[in-house]
C-alpha cells in the first residue's frame, strides 16, 4: 500500500484542533517520531523506509521547521518528522522555540510510541546528540538509536572501530545494543532489520 503525507503541524496553536485523545485528525495509528541533528539525513531515511519520496530532502541545514506526519500503511504506523536540532546558525530564541514546540508535542500526542534518534555513522554521539538524549529521557520518551549513512564507512576496519566507539559512548548513556541500528538509505543496508523492529512495536531502550 502506498504511504501518504497526512498533515503539517507548524505552530502550537494547531495542537487542540489536530489531537483528540489518541487520534491525530481522525487517525488512530500508533506514531513514532524521527529526531536528529539538522542535515543528518532524516528526510532521506523516511523516504527510504516508506518507499516513496514524500519527505522533502534539502542540502540546507535547518530546512524543516515544523512537524510533518506521514502514514506508513504497510506497518500501520504514522511517522512524525520533527525539526532538526543543533543548527549552528539558529539563534538561542529559535532553539528555545524548538524545545518548547517539541515538548508540547510530546506532552500532547497520547499515541506516540517512541522516538528514532538519528545519528551520523561517521561520528558521535555529538554534544548536541547527548543533549537530545537527555531531553528525551527527562520526558520519559522511549528511543531507538539509528546510525545513518553507514555506507560512508568504507572498510571493515572503519566499521568495527566506529561501532566499538559508538557502543562505548551510548553504553555510558545507558543505551544498549539491541536498541541500536546501523543503516544506509543509499545501499539499504540495515533497513529490513529496522523495519522488522518497528513492526514489532516499541519497547524502548535497554
Amino acid at each position: 500500500m502506498k504511504p501518504e503525507y497526512l498533515l503539517t503541524l507548524a505552530a502550537p496553536s494547531q495542537i487542540p484542533d489536530l489531537f483528540k485523545g489518541p487520534f491525530l485528525k481522525g487517525h488512530r495509528e500508533p506514531r513514532f517520531a524521527m529526531v536528529g541533528r539538522s542535515n543528518v539525513g532524516k528526510s532521506t531515511l523516511i523516504n527510504a523506509l516508506l518507499g516513496a519520496p514524500l519527505a522533502q530532502v534539502s542540502k540546507q541545514p535547518g530546512k524543516t521547521r515544523a512537524i510533518h506526519f506521514y502514514l506508513w500503511k504497510d506497518i500501520d504506523r504514522i511517522v512524525a518528522d520533527l525539526p532538526g536540532y543543533g543548527y549552528a546558525r539558529a539563534s538561542w530564541t529559535e532553539r528555545d522555540r524548538w524545545e518548547e514546540f517539541i515538548r508540547l508535542y510530546f506532552e500532547t500526542d497520547e499515541n506516540l510510541q517512541g522516538v528514532i534518534l538519528l545519528l551520523d555513522a561517521r561520528h558521535g554521539p555529538t554534544p548536541a546528540d547527548v543533549d537530545a538524549i537527555q531531553f528525551l529521557r527527562e520526558r520519559d520518551v522511549s528511543m531507538k538509536v539509528v546510525f545513518a549513512k553507514a555506507d560512508t564507512l568504507k572498510t571493515q576496519s572503519m566499521r568495527a572501530q566506529r561501532k566499538k566507539a559508538a557502543a562505548e559512548a551510548l553504553g555510558a548513556l545507558g543505551i544498549g545494543g539491541s536498541s541500536v541500528f546501523w543503516v544506509s538509505s543509499q545501499t539499504r543496508v540495515g533497513l529490513p532489520e529496522l523495519v522488522n523492529e518497528l513492526k514489532k512495536g516499541w519497547e524502548g531502550v535497554e
